[in-house]
């Protein structure tokens, strides 16, 4: 990965308005929604193949005066604005953000092991969405980054995710230095990573309370950030290929910080 990018113009906090509507879809990501926020609840899609399958949510519907509707496939393709809907989609009311404060709260109130993420770069859906249903699976609870460049949970995002996107926060960063501060205040270290790491991912020593920082494929971690961090990562290999995927990059992370903590699910 390269290590220098030149600074993006700060632009509109791209997070959802409390209340906004959006059409997820994707088998599991909406019964997970389904799970985790029924309340949050519009109006449903379904193909005649996973009727059954669903039988519950139906129900459910039926019970809270909640409209569904049973569509053939190539409808619900148009409905969900995708092919990958794996015929189902639920509209309902966009998940929101917490904000700095609130986490910062919320990690106040454990002494466990606890990991954070931090994008710098990171945009694209598929690898967002992968990121964030690894992120469940280690107890990753938070995903933070500089407002102006953390990405919003996109519906092709929220299906890859596998309903991991129900766990996982993004939480906007005004200003990146007092965050790392705080977080620095309650046990936080920082850990850059890159193709170019000085440290092999297996000989070192995670924090129990670490944030991982990931650059894009393409651009890497920005310089600036990169030299404010002690410690920087790489993941040991045959080096035929440059780098790997962000979101495999995270997996084995997350994996072998797991390893080291024991980190319960949080």
């Amino acid at each position: 990965m390269k290590n220098i990018r030149k600074k993006s113009p700060r632009r509109r906090s791209p997070h959802p308005i409390k209340g906004q509507e959006l059409k997820y879809y994707g088998f599991h990501a909406c019964l997970q929604l389904f799970a985790s926020r029924p309340q949050d609840i519009i109006r449903v899609y379904v193909e005649q193949r996973n009727v059954k399958d669903v039988s519950r949510l139906l129900r459910w519907c039926s019970g809270n005066g909640k409209a569904y509707h049973i569509v053939a496939a190539e409808d619900i393709a148009k409905i969900a604005d995708s092919v990958h809907h794996e015929g189902l989609c639920i509209l309902a009311k966009e998940r929101p953000s917490i904000t700095f404060d609130e986490m910062i709260n919320n990690l106040k109130l454990k002494n466990d092991p606890a990991c954070l993420l931090y994008f710098d770069g990171v945009q694209n859906p598929h690898n967002v969405g992968s990121i964030m249903r690894v992120a469940a699976h280690f107890g990753v609870e938070y995903i933070i980054g500089e407002r102006a460049l953390l990405p919003k949970i996109s519906p092709s995002a929220y299906r890859v995710a596998q309903g991991g996107a129900e766990s996982v926060h993004l939480v906007p960063l005004d200003n990146i230095t007092s965050a790392f501060s705080k977080l620095k205040n309650l046990g936080f270290h920082a850990v850059g990573t890159s193709s170019h790491g000085s440290l092999s991912l297996y000989n070192y020593r995670f924090h129990p309370r670490t944030i991982i920082v990931l650059g894009s494929e393409s651009e890497g971690v920005n310089q600036k950030l990169m030299q404010s961090i002690k410690d920087t990562i790489m993941i040991p290999g045959t080096g035929l290929v440059e780098s790997l995927n962000v979101s495999v990059a995270t997996g084995l992370i997350l994996g072998e910080y797991w390893r080291q903590t024991g980190a319960p699910v949080q």
